[in-house]
C-alpha cells in the first residue's frame, strides 16, 4: 500500500469496478493459436524479440509460445496504449496489436471472424501475416468473490475486449451490474468519474497501465501484478495476482481496522479525562503523573495491537479454507500467496495453429504491469 491512509479509504469503499483482462483471468490457464500463414523462422525470431520487450501478459505469453530463441536487437519500440506494441526487428517493421489499429495503418485486415478467444493481430513490413487467438478462464474462486461483494455494495465490468464473453459475466456480476466492454482507457476514467459525482467511493481495480487514468481518478486504485515488484505510481495498492480473489476479506478487514482506531481514539480521551480531572484536584503527585502520562500511549498502542490480531485472527479462521497451493495470512496484515511453479513448453509455430498456455484474454487492449519471469509462476510474498 501507497499509505496508512489507503486503508481509511478501502474502508470507505461502497463501488468496486473490474477490468477483466490480467485482472479477473487466470495467469498459466490459456492457450495461444496462431492463425494464419506459417512464420518464417525470421519472422518468428521477430515477434519473439519483439513480445520481449512488452511486459503486458498477451506479449508475454506471444513471446513463450514462440519458443527460446535468441533474440534480435529492437529498435524504436513502442507500446500504444489500447493498441498493440511496433517496432523494428532486423530491418523488417513489425506491429502486433488490434484490428483497428492495423488497419489505421493501412494495413488490409481480413473480414473478423467470431474467434472464441481474444486477437492479437500481426503485419510485418505492413503485409498481414496472421492472428494470435488466446482463450482461457477466469481465476479460480472469481465466482464466490463477486456474490460476496455484490452482497455488500455495487460492482462493475470494464473491458477493452469484445462482448462475446457478455452472458458469462452477466452470469457471474448479476443482471443490474454494469458490463461494458470495448472500453478505451479514457472510456473507463469517465465511468470512474461519473460514480463519483454520484457520491460513490470507488475502488478500481485493474492492470496499472492502460488503466492508469482510471486507477488514479479512483479512491483507490488496486494494480494486480504477477510481479510484487513491479512498479505503477498510478496505484494506491499493489496486489499480487493471486489475492484478487481475497478482495472482500480485505476490505471487511479495513472496516475493522478504523473501528478498532475509533476505538482507540475513545480509550485515549476517557484516558485524559479521567488523568486531567484527578491531576486538577491535586489528589496525586507529580511523580505518579509523570509515571501516568506515558502509560496512556503504551494502553492505547497495546489495545490497537491486541485488538486488531484479534480481529484478523478471526477473519483468517473463515479464510483458511482457500484454493489449493495458496495460502493466506491476513493477521498482522500480511499476505502469503505460495504457488507451485510451473515449466513451459516451447512450441514450434511454423504452422498454422500453436497451443501454448497463456495467462489472458485481451488483445493489447488491457496493457498489464509486469508478467512472471522466466516462464514462471514466482512465490511472491507482500506485506500490506
Amino acid at each position: 500500500m501507497k499509505s496508512a491512509q489507503v486503508v481509511e479509504k478501502l474502508a470507505r469503499v461502497d463501488q468496486v469496478v473490474f477490468d477483466k483482462t490480467g485482472t479477473l483471468s487466470t495467469a498459466g490457464a490459456e492457450a495461444v493459436n496462431f492463425e494464419g500463414e506459417p512464420l518464417s523462422e525470421v519472422e518468428q525470431r521477430g515477434v519473439y524479440s519483439l513480445a520481449q520487450q512488452s511486459t503486458h501478459p498477451a506479449a508475454v505469453q506471444i513471446a513463450r509460445a514462440t519458443g527460446d530463441r535468441e533474440a534480435e536487437l529492437v529498435r524504436s519500440f513502442a507500446q500504444v496504449d489500447g493498441c498493440g506494441i511496433e517496432g523494428n526487428v532486423a530491418g523488417r517493421r513489425i506491429w502486433m496489436g488490434s484490428t483497428y489499429w492495423l488497419q489505421s495503418r493501412a494495413v488490409v485486415v481480413p473480414a473478423a471472424q467470431r474467434r472464441n478467444g481474444s486477437e492479437v493481430h500481426l503485419a510485418v513490413e505492413g503485409r498481414y501475416r496472421g492472428c494470435f487467438v488466446l482463450t482461457g478462464a477466469l481465476r479460480a474462486q472469481t465466482g464466490r468473490m463477486l456474490r460476496e461483494l455484490s452482497a455488500t455494495c455495487p460492482i462493475a465490468l470494464l473491458s477493452g475486449d469484445n462482448d462475446r464473453e457478455r452472458p458469462r459475466f452477466t452470469e457471474l456480476f448479476g443482471i443490474a451490474a454494469p458490463l461494458h466492454f470495448n472500453q478505451t482507457p479514457l472510456d473507463k476514467l469517465q465511468f470512474v468519474r461519473q460514480a463519483q459525482q454520484a457520491g460513490r467511493t470507488v475502488m478500481m481495480v485493474g492492470d496499472g497501465l492502460n488503466d492508469a487514468g482510471a486507477l488514479r481518478q479512483s479512491d483507490v486504485g488496486v494494480a494486480v501484478v504477477e510481479s510484487i515488484h513491479a512498479f505503477s505510481p498510478a496505484s494506491d495498492v499493489i496486489m499480487a495476482a493471486g489475492m484478487v480473489p481475497r478482495i472482500p476479506a480485505l476490505l471487511r478487514f479495513a472496516r475493522e481496522s478504523t473501528r478498532v482506531v475509533r476505538a482507540s481514539f475513545f480509550i485515549s480521551s476517557l484516558y485524559n479525562v479521567v488523568g486531567i480531572t484527578i491531576a486538577a484536584q491535586g489528589l496525586l503527585s507529580p511523580v505518579i503523573c509523570a509515571i501516568l502520562m506515558p502509560l496512556s500511549s503504551i494502553t492505547v498502542v497495546a489495545f490497537a495491537c491486541a485488538a486488531t490480531n484479534w480481529r484478523a485472527r478471526r477473519l483468517g479462521r473463515v479464510e483458511e479454507q482457500s484454493a489449493p497451493g495458496e495460502t493466506f495470512n491476513i493477521q498482522n496484515s500480511k499476505f502469503k500467496i505460495q504457488r507451485p511453479t510451473e515449466s513451459v513448453p516451447v512450441l514450434d509455430i511454423a504452422g498454422p495453429r500453436l497451443s501454448q498456455s497463456a495467462e489472458m484474454e485481451g488483445p493489447f487492449s488491457n496493457n498489464h504491469v509486469a508478467a512472471p519471469e522466466g516462464g514462471r509462476t514466482p512465490q511472491a510474498e507482500v506485506v500490506a
